[in-house]
């Protein structure tokens, strides 16, 4: 009879911990839908929301990282077993995605850290910073987009936890683009107080 060596038993049994990671500009109904769905399905202790100072991979924001850090709050009200860090924030530079694992796994070292993604975000894995040692430590949550198809030679799909579901065809862009043009659907896409605090700020004009 096979058994799996301790090693591997021990990490199955360690209590996952999700890092979210973005640039939240802004923060949207399939953010939060996406976190509370892998926390359902992977049986999260927490995901941590992590708001980025400057992306790698973006070449600017549309609103100040305070703005974007106030909406994250106003979405994850009185959601349970959400938490925002202002880890990234707080080095107001470019972090990537290694150092802020890192950081969580010194914080957490008896838990899984693991980093939740868009699919589309899984096929530019190759490019991200020192990937090889990333996808060594931790594993990823890719949460489905209708739009990216994902084959089963994928580089790094063996690194990967994937949702069943597929995420609503939404994004931060999109949303902007909408709220540019004064367009009330973009109000269909926000948690209602995240809207409000945009048009109040005056944001995204």
């Amino acid at each position: 009879m096979k058994t799996e060596p301790s090693s591997t038993i021990a990490a199955k049994q360690k209590k996952k911990i999700a890092v979210f990671g973005g640039s939240f500009d802004p923060v949207h109904k399939a953010h939060i839908k996406m976190a509370k769905l892998a926390i359902d399905v992977f049986n999260l202790e927490k995901v941590i929301f992590v708001a980025a100072y400057t992306p790698p991979h973006k070449t600017r924001q549309f609103a100040d990282i305070y703005d974007r850090i106030a909406m994250l709050k106003i979405a994850v009200s009185g959601m349970q077993k959400a938490e925002i860090s202002f880890y990234e924030a707080e080095k107001q530079d470019v972090v990537y995605s290694y150092q802020t694992l890192d950081y969580f796994q010194g914080l957490y070292p008896e838990n899984e850290i693991l980093m939740i993604i868009g699919s589309d975000s899984l096929l530019d894995l190759p490019t991200w910073k020192k990937i090889d040692y990333l996808v060594s430590k931790y594993r990823f949550i890719i949460a489905k987009r209708p739009d990216v198809e994902i084959k089963p030679d994928t580089k790094y799909i063996e690194r990967c936890l994937f949702m069943d579901t597929v995420m609503d065809d939404v994004s931060s862009t999109g949303i902007r683009k909408l709220l540019q043009k004064n367009d009330k659907k973009a109000a269909d896409y926000l948690d209602e107080n995240v809207y409000s605090y945009i048009k109040e700020n005056g944001l995204y004009k």
